[in-house]
C-alpha cells in the first residue's frame, strides 16, 4: 500500500491555525508526529508500505526563500527512510525565482514532482503565468499534485479549488501527469468528467469521509460509484491520507468497511476496493518513478 498524500513539517514552524488543530488532537488522546521516524511508525501500524509528503505552503505570503526550511526538513526526513519516503516540492507561484527554484529543486532525488495548495496559497491552477512550469514539468514527466475542491477552514477561499480548473489545464497540457487531490472534494461528478476526459489525470481519495458517525464511509463509496459509473473503471483512484490532519489508520479502517458494503452496490467489486488500496497508487509510482527502487 502507497499513501500518495502526506505532509511533514517542522513542529515549530507551525503556523497558530496547524499548532491549535495538533493542540485539539493531543488533547483528544492522539499524539501526532511529524518527524519520518513518527510517520514511518504510523505506516507501519497500518501496513503501508511508502508514502508521498506534499510539501505544504503555509499562507499566501511565503516566498521561495520562506519555503526552503520546509523542503530541507523533509529532505532530511527522507534521507532516514530508507527509501519508503518520497517527496513533491512546493513554489510561491508568481516570483520571478519560481521556475528556477523548482527545477533546481526537482533536481534532488528526493523530489518528484509538484505540489500546489491553490486555496491556501490563492491563486486559480490554470493561471496562465504557471504554463511554464506545467510545460517543463509535462516534458519531463514530473507530475503536479493539486489542492482540488473545499478544504473547510474558515477564512479559506475554497472557489480556488474549483476542480473544473484542472480541465483546463489537461487540455493545454495533455501528457501532464495530474493528480487531482482529495479528488475535488465534493464534487464528484465534475472530477469522473475529468478522469474520463484525460489519460493522465488521477484522484487521490483522502478526506473524502463524512461527519456522521458510523457512516463516514459513505462519501467515498460515493465517489467511487460516481467514477465507476462514469469512467468504467476506478483505477485512476488513488489512495492517499492527508496525515497529519486525518490519521493514516483512520483513513485505512473507513476505506476497508466499504468490504461490509459491497453488496449494495451494483457497481463497485472487491477488485475495485483491492485496486484503490493496494494496485492503482503502486502502478502511478512506477508509472512516473516516484521511488528509485519500484517495487514497494
Amino acid at each position: 500500500m502507497i499513501d500518495m498524500h502526506t505532509h511533514l513539517w517542522p513542529a515549530h514552524q507551525s503556523p497558530d491555525y496547524m499548532a491549535d488543530y495538533l493542540k485539539k488532537k493531543k488533547e483528544a488522546g492522539q499524539e501526532i508526529s511529524l518527524t519520518g521516524p513518527g510517520l514511518l511508525r504510523s505506516m507501519d501500524h497500518c501496513q503501508i508500505h511508502r508514502a508521498v509528503i506534499s510539501v505544504l505552503a503555509f499562507d499566501s505570503q511565503m516566498s521561495n526563500p520562506d519555503l526552503a526550511p520546509l523542503h530541507d526538513y523533509v529532505e532530511a526526513q527522507i534521507d532516514q527512510s530508507q527509501g519508503r519516503l518520497a517527496a513533491f516540492c512546493t513554489v510561491q507561484p508568481f516570483r520571478e525565482d519560481t521556475f528556477d527554484t523548482m527545477t533546481s529543486l526537482l533536481e534532488k532525488p528526493c523530489f518528484r514532482g509538484l505540489k500546489l495548495h491553490p486555496n491556501i496559497q490563492c491563486f486559480y491552477a490554470d493561471d496562465q503565468r504557471l504554463y511554464p512550469l506545467y510545460q517543463w514539468l509535462e516534458e519531463h514527466r514530473y507530475p503536479v499534485l493539486f489542492h482540488t475542491g473545499g478544504i473547510g477552514l474558515n477564512g479559506i477561499r475554497d472557489c480556488y479549488g474549483a476542480p473544473e480548473r484542472i480541465d483546463t489545464i489537461a487540455c493545454d497540457f495533455p501528457d501532464l501527469p495530474i493528480i487531482m487531490g482529495h479528488a475535488g472534494r465534493i464534487h464528484y461528478e465534475t472530477t469522473a468528467m475529468i478522469l474520463r476526459k484525460h489519460p493522465h489525470v488521477y484522484a487521490d481519495i483522502s478526506t473524502n469521509f463524512g461527519r456522521l458517525a458510523g457512516q463516514e464511509w459513505r462519501q467515498l463509496f460515493n465517489l467511487m460509484e460516481t467514477v465507476k459509473l462514469w469512467c468504467g473503471t476506478t483505477e485512476k483512484l488513488l489512495f492517499g491520507s492527508d496525515y497529519p490532519f486525518y490519521l493514516q489508520d483512520v483513513t485505512v479502517s473507513h476505506t476497508r468497511r466499504l468490504e461490509e458494503h459491497l453488496g449494495d452496490s451494483p457497481l463497485l467489486t472487491r477488485g475495485d476496493l483491492n485496486g484503490l488500496l493496494h494496485e492503482n497508487a503502486e502502478q502511478f509510482c512506477r508509472k512516473y518513478g516516484i521511488f528509485q527502487d519500484p517495487e514497494p
